[in-house]
Order: C-alpha cells, then structure tokens, then sequence
C-alpha cells in the first residue's frame, strides 16, 4: 500500500503588501508598525478602522495580515493556531465585502496571494520535517510537530486538499490511524474527484484501522469511478476477507472471473487474498498447538479441579484447531486451482509460479505440523507422506520459477530449503551457491 503521498515544498513569489506604493494612511499605519514589531498597535489602528466603518475591507485585510504575520513570530506551531483563526475570519469579511462590490479591487487578488504565502509557509515547515533527516532529528515529537504547522496551513486556507493528505501521512507515522483516516476523508472531499492513489491510499488505511465497512464503500466507490484498475478490485476483496465475509470475497471475484474466465489478474487476486486468510488460520492453529503443549506440560503435575481445567481447555483448543484446519484446508484448494489457472494462462510469469511454491511448501508445513502433533503412528505417517508430495510439487513451480529467472535470489533461497527437508543435498547446495547464500 502506497502511505506516504509526495511531500512537496509549496514555491511562491508573493507580492507583500510591504512592496506596494500605497498612500493610504491606514496602510501606511500599519506597515509602520509591523516593521517595527509593534503588532498590538497595528491591530489597535485597524480595529478602530472596523469600529468607524465596518464595511472597510482594507481594514479587514489587514487585520488578517498582522494576525498572521504575529502568528509567525511564535517558535512553537502550537502557539499559532489562535492567530490563524482569527486571521481566517478577518479575510473571510474582507473578501465578503469586496465580493458584494460592483467591481471586484485589486487587494481581492492581494489577499488571495497574502493567504497562500501564510499557507505556504506553514506548508513547508511541516514538510520539511518529515523530509529532512536531520531536522527531524533535531525536532521534539517531530510529526506532530509537523502536524501542528499542516493544522496551522489548514487554518489560513481550509480549502487545500494537499494540507490534508500530508497530515494524514503524519498521523500514520504515528499509528494514530482515527486521525490519518478522518484527515483523508477530509482531503477527499476537497479533491472532488479524487486520484486512483487518492482511493488506494483511503482504503489502505482504513483496513490497517480495521474499518471495514468504509473500507468496502471507497472500495466500491473506487470501482465505479476506476473499472480498468484491478487493484479496487483486490482491495474490495480484502475488505471482505478481513471482515469475516469469505464468501462475499469469493462471490466478488468469482462473478468477475465468470465474465472473464481468461483474465489471470482476477484469478491471481482470488488465489492471492484467499491464501492471505490461510496464513492467518494457520498462524492462528500453531498458537493453538503452542498453548496445548504448554498445557500437557502443566498437566503432569496437576490434579483435581486443576487438571479438570487444563483438560477442558485442550478438549476446547483441539475443537478450534480442527474446524480451523478444515477451513484451511478448503480455502488452499481454492487458492491452489485458482493459482494453477493463472500459471496455465500465463506460464511465463515468475510471481505466480513462485507463490504456487509458497502455497504448496507451506501447506507441507502444515501438514507436518500435524503429523508432530498426534499420537496416532498411522495419522503421523500419513501426514508426512502429504507434506512430501506437496513439497515436490511445489519444487515443480520454484525450479520453473528460478527458471524463467535465474538472477532472483529468492527462487534459489525457496529451491535450498525445500532441496534440504527432502535429502537433495546435491540439489540444495547448488541452490545455496546460486542464492548467495
């Protein structure tokens, strides 16, 4: 998942009020008195200017500058913030009036370029942080630092989608996800029509929050606006998957395989996301068969109620691993035919036949796994002849893999162990030599 949007430093050449010819005294006034660093005097000369006439927008204008200009002066971001929203609501009644005017005057356009300059600063400031290593070393709590000025450029301009994609890349620095998802949304709405990336990045992070509802509607939202990127397609598929909802999963994808039974993507995405369930259950029954261990141990010196207990959790744990295990077992073959379709499609592509590999060695694992975890010798034995023939199958598709790329590494590092489990030792160190190893 793409998490960090491009941080860029915002670049302006804008016109200060301070290069203007201006025989205004107002004007005059107040530039006098932000030369000189006197920003209460400034504010008290333009809010006597708005007590006599409310209507002069000059007087609003630059009552928003000097907040603004006062806001800058303060070292900690956090400090700014007040400043900003005053200064907001200071250019909000000056572009109101002159708005209303008959003819729009040239400060509307002054005081357009003065709030992105405030914003651009305050843009940069935060950017910086995130972007130069050793500013961000030197910076105390360094993305919410960076957070604080994004808040501060979002003040002055509310309207820019930018401020609020870079904030939520912040906040996901710092795994507070509630705020990178409701910074997102917010960008969201400001975009209108937002990018491909805009969308993966919202439904990236919303699965990583686990809010998989929202999740499958940007999802769906993303298709429709999207049809020809797959990738809405593996992310809808995901959401359900990790949701509990298997079988919407399947229905999803399936549906669209039965439109397109040629099409190897969506096979590859059925097979890949099934198999990412798998590895979850199987993770889940080796803590299981963890904790049945630990709890045979306990039991040898236990009695009474005691061992009652243990023996209730181990009837309990045995219960979980085998329905966890049969549900593994029909979602590999899922990923497995879906997988070999995709390899008969297209035999040429590495990626799929190497991750059939990994479905087949690791399904070996398992069932070795299993034959180390019963008592009964028949049971054992016939576990063990499984996992074998899955690890030769899976040989098929990592020498085939390793093949159609020799330089990959990673094929010679799959070839060497499963070579290794099966007594190649000829095989296995030839693998080993090629893998670098």
């Amino acid at each position: 998942m793409k998490i960090l949007k491009p941080l860029l430093l915002i670049f302006l050449l804008a016109g200060f009020m301070w290069g203007c010819e201006t025989t205004d005294p107002l004007v005059n006034d107040v530039q006098v008195q932000l030369l000189t660093g006197n920003f209460d005097e400034a504010l008290q000369i333009v809010d006597s200017a708005i007590a006599e006439d409310d209507n002069n927008y000059i007087a609003h204008y630059y009552k928003g500058y000097v907040l603004s200009a006062q806001a800058e002066t303060l070292e900690d971001p956090r400090d700014r913030k007040e400043y900003y929203e005053r200064a907001r609501v200071s250019y909000d009644r000056a572009k109101e009036i002159m708005s209303s005017l008959e003819e729009q005057p040239d400060e509307y356009q002054e005081l357009e370029d003065t709030v992105t300059s405030f914003w651009a600063d305050e843009f940069n400031a935060g950017v910086n942080i995130l972007n130069d290593d050793s500013l961000n070393a030197a910076t105390p709590d360094p993305n919410y630092t960076a957070i604080a000025h994004f808040e501060n450029a979002a003040t002055i301009q509310p309207d820019s989608a930018l401020t609020y994609q870079v904030m939520s890349s912040a906040y996901f620095n710092e795994q507070d996800m509630e705020n990178a998802v409701s910074s997102y949304e917010k960008a969201m709405e400001l975009l209108g029509t937002p990018e491909a990336d805009d969308y993966e990045y919202m439904v990236g992070i919303l699965l990583v929050n686990e809010d998989y509802a929202k999740a499958i509607r940007y999802a769906e939202e993303a298709r429709s606006v999207y049809p020809d990127e797959s990738i809405f397609i593996q992310l809808l598929a995901d959401a359900y998957l990790q949701s509990g909802d298997r079988d919407q999963a399947i229905e999803l994808v399936e549906g669209l395989i039965a439109d397109d039974p040629e099409n190897p993507q969506y096979r590859r995405v059925l097979g890949t996301q099934i198999y990412q369930l798998v590895n979850e259950l199987n993770d889940e029954v080796s803590s299981h068969y963890d904790e049945m261990f630990d709890l045979r141990q306990e039991a040898r010196n236990a009695s009474g109620s005691e061992l009652q207990r243990i023996e209730d959790r181990i009837e309990e744990l045995e219960s979980l691993i085998e329905r966890k295990q049969q549900d593994s077992d029909e979602m590999v073959q899922i990923a497995i035919r879906e997988m070999e379709k995709v390899v008969e499609l297209e035999p040429d592509d590495e990626s799929a036949n190497f991750i059939l590999g990994i479905i087949y060695q690791n399904r070996a694992a398992s069932y070795f796994e299993r034959r180390n975890n019963t008592d009964d010798n028949e049971e054992s034995q016939m576990f063990d002849d499984m996992a074998r023939q899955d690890l030769e199958q899976s040989l098929v598709y990592y020498e085939r893999a390793a093949e159609l790329n020799p330089e990959n590494p990673e094929n010679w590092q799959s070839l060497f162990q499963v070579y290794t489990i099966l007594g190649m030792e000829e095989k296995a160190e030839e693998a080993m030599e090629k893998a670098g190893m």
